[in-house]
This record gives structure tokens, sequence and C-alpha cells, in this order.
């Protein structure tokens, strides 16, 4: 796969080293979708036009969703994650 300057990468997970997404454009027709994580990477997936935006449609749909669960989670009393989240690793 060519290398591209439009490239976008995403770190995943909780931990500093759980995974990445990248996104880029592949000649020029296609996003190319790439998921690493733990030292093991899964094919690259191309995806047409149409295919991304029903991409961005689901994660349109299911987001507000997650984050209805979030707002719930945090009235309730839950045990607390024992893990380090990304977010407070540089503190």
């Amino acid at each position: 796969m060519a290398a591209s300057e439009h490239e976008v990468r995403i770190a995943t997970g909780r931990r500093d080293d759980d995974g990445r997404v990248r996104i880029s454009i592949f000649a020029d027709r296609l996003l190319a979708l790439s998921i690493e994580g733990h030292g093991e990477r899964i094919p690259t997936v191309l995806l047409t036009l149409d295919q991304a935006k029903k991409l961005k449609d689901a994660l349109s749909e299911l987001i507000p969703l997650v984050e209805e669960s979030e707002t719930a989670e945090n009235t309730m009393t839950v045990e607390a994650w024992q893990g380090r989240d990304r977010r407070l690793a540089n503190t």
C-alpha cells in the first residue's frame, strides 16, 4: 500500500499500548482502514466511499448510546477500573 499524506491515526483502548487504528486514502478512491493491537495487525480493509459513509453513519448512531451509558454509569456507584488511563499517563 502506498504511503499517503492524508492519514489519521487513533490510539485505542485505555492504556498506551492497547492498539492503533489508521485510516488513510488509498488510490485516490478508497479509504484504507488498518487496526493494530499488541504487536498484531489485521489485514488492511479497503472501503469505498459508500461503505465509509455507512461506517460514519453507524458510528453516529452508536456513539450517543455509549455516551448515554457512560453518563448513567457515572451516576451509579461502580468499582473503579484498576488500569492506568492514557489520559492520566502524562500527568
